[in-house]
């Protein structure tokens, strides 16, 4: 993807070549500002399909989701809800205007910016080159660098909007666990046993640019009811977050927050007004 179009200094034909001297001092006295405070927060949500990753994203005020993954958008907790604005980018060209948008027109319209998923994503801009190259047994990487470049200048764009909540979802190819139905945080995953479905790469510029890792399960509880004389087992779900499970996956967090919180329909808005009052 290119970059957002900024102005460039170019060089008049016969200007001479530098001095190989050290610059003089100009007695320019340098300027700036004093250390700041947190204005936005950046993270991303990763973990197995169904956990509720876009609900969890989707639980600022004022949200633009950018949606990739063709059911995302479609959960039970999003519908209805008048202050997500949805958009379904379905080429480069497309992303490209929608974040020039967000640094012109639409500059400060939303207090979020959700991209779900980064897996979508990059199977966007890249999957049918890379599907090409190996059916023709060509050498993959090239696609798969280029699919890759192009998603880390995304992830550069949108982290950079200033004043802005930005967060990304990403999807974990495999998970075992005994129950179908959910997974709990007992299971021991062992770090290297968590992958992410996305390249190495798009996961090491991913997870260097945003404050915080959170990894989202689900988790089934059975409370013992006796109605009656007769004892019987009330299901109950949980979906959580956590942001520090003991090492058994990336979670983590630059900045000081619990390790877990259970996944509501306001849970990033109040880590937001924890975090930078609001």
């Amino acid at each position: 993807m290119g970059k957002i179009e900024r102005p460039t200094v170019r060089k008049r034909a016969g200007t001479p070549a530098p001095s190989t001297a050290p610059p003089k001092p100009k007695g320019q006295a340098i300027t700036g500002s004093e250390p700041g405070e947190i204005t936005s927060i950046t993270g991303v949500l990763f973990g197995p399909p169904k956990t509720a990753k876009t609900t969890l994203a989707c639980s600022g005020k004022n949200v633009l989701l950018m949606s990739f993954d063709p059911q995302g958008d479609s959960t039970e907790t999003l519908r209805g809800r008048k202050d997500i604005t949805v958009v379904k980018p379905r080429s480069q060209a497309e992303i490209d205007s929608l974040i020039t948008a967000l640094y012109t027109t639409d500059r400060g319209r939303f207090d979020w910016i959700v991209l779900d998923s980064v897996t979508f994503l990059f199977l966007l801009l890249g999957g049918k080159d890379i599907t090409d190259a190996w059916r023709e047994n060509k050498d993959v990487r090239r696609p798969y660098g280029k699919a890759g470049a192009a998603v880390q200048q995304i992830i550069h764009d949108l982290v950079l909007l200033e004043d802005t909540n930005v967060i990304f979802t990403a999807h974990l190819e495999k998970e075992d666990t005994d129950d179908d139905d959910g997974v709990a945080m007992e299971t021991d995953l062992g770090e290297n046993e968590v992958k992410v479905a996305v390249t190495p790469m798009v996961w090491r510029i991913l997870s260097g640019a945003v404050s915080f890792i959170g990894r989202t399960y689900k988790e089934n509880t059975y409370d013992k009811v006796t109605e009656n004389g007769k004892t019987k087992r009330n299901k109950r779900t949980r979906y959580a977050v956590s942001f520090n499970d003991g090492e058994r996956s990336p979670a983590g967090s630059r900045l000081t927050m619990a390790g877990e919180y259970e996944i509501e329909l306001d849970t990033l808005d109040r880590l937001a007004t924890e975090l930078i009052g609001g």
